[in-house]
């Protein structure tokens, strides 16, 4: 008696495919795992043509090149964000709350009066700069030979900040993609391509090349963003004017915050530069580019809950805020724990890849993991003060984060070196984190690691 005639050896038990079916919709493009996967992806991207750049350079002009670029990198940054006082954030929030009562006039008006703002502002800071370059690189950065190359870069304030600006305008305008686009990885990517050709042609001879690509990257991402956000925003009513004074001091205690992160990184660069050679301080640049990889998540995911936490607060449902945040927390730290491992285990592998003269900050690169790590873990702290209206309290851990950077430094770099500078910062990102924890607890009543009962 013939029997049932057996499956072919290639078809597929559709059971086995019904987890992967009831996972698929979290990950539509409206879904927060869909804009999670691709803000992660444009942030990966943004990471891999930084840290091609980096890498340029460090081959070619060695630790010193990479040590005198990351100060100068550092510098710009650091100035961008004081040019910025938070109203980055502060448009993102404003901006998405107006769309979201149809209210396009007030958004137009809030982009409107914060980019005059800023064009206003940032040329007078870049031309300061500008005089007063020399002082700086000597007395202020310990690094005279760098006069030249902070003469270019300090011009890069005046796109970079309208890109943030934009891009920010376009993200609470649900615009992810060309949000992420413009705010790193199109500049980036033409600086890391343009460095190449010149070293392929022979014409990359100091470390000039660089910051000149860097400046005419971030123009010409900022031109791209200005583009893109005239025509999303065609259709929408007249700007209705908008007062910049008190969205700039809204945006104070955001400043604050991005200041005290932005210091541990700044502050320690350049305090290592003046107590040790500049090959030192390249090291521990390289390192920070590990570090930075493994925090891009995070940073990605960022993007996407800080428009759905602005709107949990705003109908008071905290629980909501606390499964977004543990959500986020869980995503991250399972997408970055295969470089925690590289990190810890095998840090002269990864430094390597720079060259071998940068495999002495191995030791660096793993406390700096450990100050990552607990950043990770703790959770999106800051955007949860932000996104609620609590940002007075983020003037608390700010504050404290920069004594305890600033004492660390003085006491462990000129001993300890890269090393040193390292522990710093870690200190300084496990005592801030610590504090956020305790406020967001028990101030706001948001217990990011227990669910609630059912």
């Amino acid at each position: 008696m013939a029997g049932r005639p057996s499956p072919p050896v290639w078809s597929v038990d559709l059971d086995l495919l019904r987890p992967i079916r009831h996972l698929l919709p979290h990950f539509a493009a409206n879904r927060l795992g869909g804009q999670s996967v691709l803000a992660f992806g444009l942030k990966l991207w943004g990471a891999v043509a930084s840290f091609g750049l980096n890498w340029l350079i460090a081959r070619h002009f060695g630790p010193a090149g990479s040590g005198q670029f990351g100060i100068a990198l550092t510098t710009l940054t650091i100035t961008s964000y004081c040019v910025l006082v938070g109203l980055d954030t502060i448009v993102v929030r404003t901006v998405a709350g107006d769309l979201a009562q149809h209210k396009t006039g007030e958004a137009r008006g809030v982009v409107t009066s914060v980019a005059k703002a800023v064009a206003i502002a940032g040329p007078l800071v870049a031309a300061i700069l500008f005089i007063y370059r020399e002082p700086l690189a000597t007395r202020v950065l310990h690094q005279p030979e760098m006069a030249t190359m902070l003469g270019i870069m300090v011009w890069a304030l005046v796109p970079l900040t309208l890109q943030r600006i934009v891009s920010a305008a376009l993200r609470a305008s649900n615009n992810m993609l060309l949000s992420q686009m413009i705010d790193g990885p199109a500049g980036t990517t033409l600086a890391a391509v343009g460095l190449a050709i010149g070293i392929w042609a022979g014409f990359a001879a100091t470390i000039v090349l660089p910051a000149g690509l860097y400046l005419g990257g971030v123009l010409v991402g900022s031109a791209i963003g200005w583009l893109s956000f005239r025509k999303t925003s065609r259709a929408w009513h007249a700007a209705v004017p908008v007062a910049i004074v008190p969205l700039i001091v809204a945006g104070l205690p955001i400043l604050l915050s991005n200041l005290s992160q932005l210091f541990t990184e700044w502050y320690t660069t350049v305090s290592l530069g003046a107590h040790w050679p500049v090959e030192v301080v390249g090291q521990y640049r390289a390192a920070w580019q590990f570090v930075m990889l493994a925090g891009l998540v995070q940073i990605a995911m960022e993007v996407i809950i800080g428009p759905r936490i602005a709107a949990a607060a705003r109908i008071g449902d905290t629980s909501a805020i606390a499964r977004v945040a543990r959500r986020m927390v869980g995503l991250v730290l399972v997408l970055a724990a295969p470089l925690f491992i590289v990190i810890f285990a095998a840090p002269e592998f990864l430094l390597g890849i720079f060259g071998p003269r940068f495999v002495g900050g191995s030791f660096a690169l793993q406390i700096l993991g450990i100050g990552q790590l607990v950043r990770l873990a703790s959770g999106p702290l800051g955007v949860i003060l932000v996104m609620t209206g609590n940002q007075r309290w983020v003037l608390v851990y700010a504050g404290s984060a920069v004594v305890l950077c600033v004492g660390f430094a003085l006491w462990l770099i000129p001993l300890y070196g890269a090393a040193g500078a390292a522990a710093a910062t870690t200190a300084a990102i496990i005592g801030r984190n610590l504090i956020a924890v305790a406020v967001v607890h028990f101030v706001l009543r948001i217990n990011l690691f227990r669910k609630p009962a059912a």
